[in-house]
C-alpha cells in the first residue's frame, strides 16, 4: 500500500482503545486520535461481561482487570411489593469468568491505555477530524492538531470509534434511525452503608419509579433510577438529597447515602446505522449502536466489534486474504447488533414497567420463567455475551460432527498441558493473533488419520505459515506422537467434553470463533476452505514486492 499509514483510528474510548491493541498486535501501522485533552474521569459505563474478559485475556490484560474490578455474581429484582421476584445467578456462564465485572470506565481507558504505551503507542490527544475525502485506494483525512495546525493524513482505513456523537459517522451522511425514549434518568456514584449483598446487583421496580444499585469499591455504589421529579430536572446534576429523596421512596430496605460523587442526568436513545462500511471507512461502537444501559451491553459490543475486525483488517493489509473479507464484519456484526438494541429495549421496558397491570403481569410471571434451570442459562448466556454466534456468516464452514460445538460458534476454553515443557495452559491464551488449528487425535491406532495430518502440518507451514498455527491435541500424556507441531494433552478431559469425542479438526480465528470443523480424515476439506479464503504466502510474497 502507499498510504503512510494502515490505518487511522478515530476516538480513544475503549473501543478505540481495544482496536489500537487488536491492529498492534497484528504489527500494523496506525495513528489512535481523540478531540478529548485527557481520558475520562467518570465512572459511565462500568459492566465488563465475560465475553470481554475473554477477549482481554487474548491481549494479555485480563489480570489488570481481574485486580481493579468487582465481581457480581448475580442480580436481584424486586417488585411492586419490595419483595423479591428473581435472582439471576452468573455462575452459569460459561466461561472462566462467570460474573459481571463492575469497573469505573475511567480505569478501563487507564488500563488499556498503559497497556498502548507499553506497546509504545501514543494516543493523539486535543485531535479532531475534521474532514476526509476517501478513494478505491486510501483515505485522504484532515486533522486539527493541538496547536491549532492543520495536517493532511494518508491511510488505507479510516476506523470511526468516537462515540453517539460520531464526526466520522456524520461525514459519512449515514443514518441513525431510531427512537429517544420519553424517559429520564439519574446515575450517580455515591457512598452507601446498605443491607444488600455487596457483590451481586439490585433492581427494585416500583410504582414510583426504576431504582437499581451496583456495587463497585467497597462501600460505594452505582445508582440509577428513571423518572426523576420535574423539579430535579432544573439542576446541572442530581444532589445528594435529591437521590436520598429517590432512594427513600424506592428501596424497601433502609439506605443512607453520603459522598456522592459523579452524578448525571441522561435520556435513553435507541438509535443504530444503515452500514457499518462505506468505502474505506467504519464505525462501530456507540458511532453504530446506541441503546439502553441496561443489561450493560453497550462497551461489551463496541470491544466486540474491534476485535472482530482487527485481525481481518491485518490479513488483508498484509496481503494474506482477499479484500472482501472486510465486508464480513458488517455481515456477522449487525445481526449482532440489531440483536442488542432489541434485547436492551425489551428489558428496560420490562423492569421499569409503568403501567400497573404491566407491573403485575411482570412481578407475577418473572418468578416462574427464572426458576427454571434453562432460562437462567439461556439468560446468563446472553447477557454476558457468550451466546453471540456467526453461524450464519459468510466466512464460516461447517462439516457435521456427532458432537462438539458449530463453526461460527464461539470456541470454549479448556485448560490443556503443553507436552514440551509440562505446562499448564488456556486454549484462550493461544488466541488472538492467528487462526488456531486445534487437531483432536483420539487414539494412537488411527495410522491412516495420523499420516493425513502429518501431510496437513506441512502444506500449511508451507503455504499458510503466518496465518494458521496448528496444535495436536492428545487425550492422555501416554500418547506421543513424534511431529513438527505443538503438542496439547488433554489432562482433565476438558477438550473431549466441550469439542467432543473421536478425531476432529477445528480452525479457531483469531478472536476465538470457529472458523472451521470438519472429521479429522478429511483434511482436504480443510485445504480447501483455506485455498478459498486466504492467499498463500507465495501470492503475498508476489502481492507485496
Amino acid at each position: 500500500m502507499d498510504s503512510d499509514l494502515d490505518a487511522l483510528i478515530v476516538g480513544a474510548g475503549p473501543v478505540g482503545l481495544s482496536m489500537a491493541i487488536a491492529l498492534a498486535m497484528h504489527g500494523l501501522r496506525f495513528r489512535i486520535i481523540d478531540s478529548a485533552p485527557n481520558r475520562v474521569n467518570e465512572s459511565r459505563a462500568l459492566g465488563i461481561q465475560a465475553r470481554t474478559l475473554e477477549i482481554f485475556e487474548m491481549a494479555g490484560i485480563v489480570d489488570e482487570f481481574l485486580a481493579q474490578g468487582r465481581q457480581l455474581h448475580g442480580l436481584h429484582l424486586y417488585g411492586e411489593s419490595g419483595r423479591q421476584i428473581g435472582h439471576l445467578r452468573f455462575d452459569a456462564v460459561p466461561s472462566r469468568y462467570p460474573f459481571l465485572m463492575a469497573l469505573a470506565q475511567s480505569e478501563t481507558e487507564r488500563i488499556l491505555g498503559d497497556h498502548l504505551s507499553d506497546l509504545a503507542v501514543h494516543i493523539e490527544r486535543q485531535t479532531t477530524l475534521l474532514s476526509f475525502a476517501q478513494s478505491g485506494r486510501s483515505v485522504s483525512a484532515i486533522l486539527a492538531l493541538p496547536d491549532g495546525e492543520r495536517e493532511e493524513v494518508h491511510c488505507d482505513w479510516l476506523l470511526g470509534c468516537d462515540g453517539a456523537q460520531s464526526r466520522v459517522r456524520d461525514l459519512l451522511n449515514l443514518k441513525f434511525a431510531g427512537k429517544t425514549y420519553d424517559l429520564h434518568f439519574l446515575l450517580g456514584d455515591v457512598h452507601a452503608e446498605c443491607p444488600l449483598a455487596d457483590n451481586e446487583a439490585h433492581i427494585f421496580g416500583r410504582k414510583e419509579g426504576l431504582f437499581a444499585l451496583f456495587p463497585l469499591t467497597k462501600g460505594f455504589f452505582r445508582l440509577v433510577a428513571d423518572n426523576p421529579p420535574d423539579r430535579f430536572r432544573s439542576e446541572k446534576k442530581p444532589t445528594l438529597e435529591e437521590w436520598q429523596e429517590v432512594v427513600n421512596t424506592r428501596s424497601t430496605v433502609p439506605i443512607r447515602l453520603s459522598d456522592l460523587g459523579w452524578s448525571t442526568y441522561f435520556r435513553v436513545n435507541s438509535r443504530m446505522v444503515e452500514n457499518l462500511k462505506r468505502g474505506r471507512v467504519f464505525v462501530m461502537g456507540d458511532a453504530a449502536h446506541i441503546h439502553s444501559p441496561a443489561l450493560a451491553q453497550g462497551m461489551n459490543t463496541g470491544i466486540q466489534d474491534a476485535w472482530n475486525l482487527g485481525w481481518k483488517l491485518a490479513l488483508v493489509q498484509k496481503s494474506l486474504a482477499h479484500p472482501t473479507l472486510l465486508d464480513s464484519f458488517e455481515a456477522e456484526r449487525m445481526p449482532v447488533e440489531r440483536g442488542v438494541l432489541g434485547m436492551t429495549d425489551f428489558t428496560q421496558t420490562m423492569i421499569t414497567a409503568e403501567k400497573s397491570i404491566n407491573r403485575f403481569l411482570r412481578d407475577s410471571l418473572l418468578p416462574l420463567l427464572i426458576g427454571f434451570e434453562v432460562f437462567q442459562s439461556k439468560a446468563a448466556k446472553t447477557i454476558s455475551e457468550t451466546a453471540i454466534d456467526y453461524r450464519h456468516g459468510p466466512i464460516v464452514e461447517d462439516h457435521r460432527l456427532p458432537h462438539g460445538p458449530h463453526a461460527g460458534d464461539r470456541a470454549p476454553y479448556a485448560t490443556v498441558i503443553r507436552q514440551s515443557n509440562e505446562e499448564e495452559i488456556t486454549t484462550i491464551s493461544l488466541f488472538g493473533r492467528q487462526h488456531v488449528l486445534f487437531v483432536l487425535v483420539e487414539s494412537q491406532s488411527e495410522p491412516e488419520i495420523r499420516k493425513e495430518f502429518e501431510s496437513l502440518f506441512e502444506l500449511i507451514q508451507d503455504r499458510y505459515a503466518e496465518i494458521v498455527r496448528p496444535y495436536l491435541i492428545l487425550s492422555d500424556e501416554k500418547q506421543f506422537i513424534r511431529c513438527t507441531v505443538d503438542c496439547l494433552i488433554d489432562a482433565y478431559g476438558e477438550m473431549k467434553k466441550e469439542f467432543g469425542a473421536g478425531s476432529a479438526l477445528y480452525l479457531i480465528r483469531p478472536d476465538g470463533y470457529i472458523a472451521f470443523r470438519c472429521p479429522a480424515d478429511k483434511s482436504s476439506w480443510l485445504t480447501t476452505y483455506l485455498a478459498k479464503e486466504f492467499l498463500p504466502l507465495r501470492e503475498h510474497e508476489a502481492a507485496t514486492r
